[in-house]
């Protein structure tokens, strides 16, 4: 990623932030969602990025809750993420069954990596940090990740937001079914 995409993610995401942080947020349970897909699908580039579906519900269930009180920006946008939960969901087995090995644990970063850049862009930060720091932890020098991870941290601050607390960040918003 060239220098200026990099400042125009940064404004963007401060932007953003700003705009959706302006109510306190909530205390967040741990509750998820389950994405079943049988297919995987190739990591997305992070400049190649796209937002599948939009919508602005929040990832809770819907009843009598709207994006402000949720905590998250109302710039939100559901994208289908399942094939890249699948991707994790499959890196992680393959880890957990051998996790000495450097490839199974490089091909779990990069799945984690690859579902945050997308949620980035959709605006779900906080979902996306905490695939940030899955990743970061299997693989600390992809300084790609790191700088979004900082920048998303030093956003939040700026704006006087505490970020969710590692392990507290909510999943990515489920993606509403058309009817």
């Amino acid at each position: 990623m060239n220098r200026f995409m990099k400042k125009i993610i940064f404004l963007s995401l401060s932007a953003l932030i700003s705009i959706g942080c302006s109510n306190p947020a909530p205390t967040q349970s741990n509750t998820n969602s389950t994405n079943s897909a049988t297919t995987t699908a190739a990591t997305p580039k992070k400049d190649d990025l796209t937002v599948r579906s939009h919508n602005t519900e929040t990832q809770k269930n819907s009843t009598n809750q709207s994006n402000s009180g949720s905590g998250g920006s109302p710039m939100q946008k559901s994208v289908d993420v399942s094939e890249l939960t699948a991707e994790i969901e499959k890196a992680e087995k393959e880890y957990k069954a051998k996790p000495n090995d450097a490839t199974a644990k490089e091909a779990l970063a990069v799945a984690y990596f690859g579902r945050a850049f997308v949620l980035t862009k959709a605006a779900q930060y906080r979902a996306a940090l905490g695939d940030f720091r899955k990743g970061l932890k299997l693989k600390p020098d992809d300084q790609e990740a790191k700088d979004m991870h900082d920048q998303i941290i030093s956003i939040f601050k700026s704006i006087g937001r505490e970020p969710p607390k590692e392990g507290e960040e909510p999943p990515p918003m489920p993606v509403e079914k058309s009817k």
